[in-house]
């Protein structure tokens, strides 16, 4: 089942409310109505990202667009760059090549935002991306914030 915010509420022994607490406070939204929010402070690779943008532009195109223009706004910038030496190197002998970028989403912040999309499409993007992204992320939408 996808985090949604119904979810939370019924399930409140679990998620406590100092959960919904810090949703209700820290969330809010740039452009869209409908965002992806980051459960935790976690690190989030390149490769998620191609996975992620590829699963949204498949769906995007399966739903046809009829009137309303669908777009959708990814807010993810690299700011964690990982190095590595080779392994018989020396103390002393520099940093190393880069291996790898990564970026650190923030607890509570957007990182995918929708316009014009129906909220029970993006219910569904949780479970398309259970067993390809190790992320915990939740859905939400711009009036559930208000009655949390």
């Amino acid at each position: 089942m996808s985090l949604t915010i119904e979810y939370l509420v019924q399930r409140k022994h679990i998620f406590k409310n100092r959960t919904l607490n810090w949703v209700k406070r820290k969330s809010t939204f740039k452009v869209g109505t409908i965002g992806l929010f980051s459960l935790k402070n976690q690190l989030f690779e390149l490769v998620y990202l191609r996975k992620l943008k590829k699963l949204i532009r498949r769906r995007h195109i399966r739903a046809k667009m009829k009137f309303k223009r669908r777009k959708f706004w990814i807010f993810l910038k690299p700011n964690c760059l990982f190095s590595g030496k080779s392994v018989n190197s020396r103390m002393g002998a520099g940093v190393g090549s880069f291996v790898r970028v990564a970026i650190i989403l923030q607890a509570y912040k957007s990182f995918v935002e929708f316009k014009n999309y129906s909220y029970h499409w993006t219910k569904k993007i949780p479970n398309a991306t259970r067993f390809r992204l190790p992320l915990s992320f939740l859905v939400l939408k711009k009036n559930d914030l208000f009655y949390i």
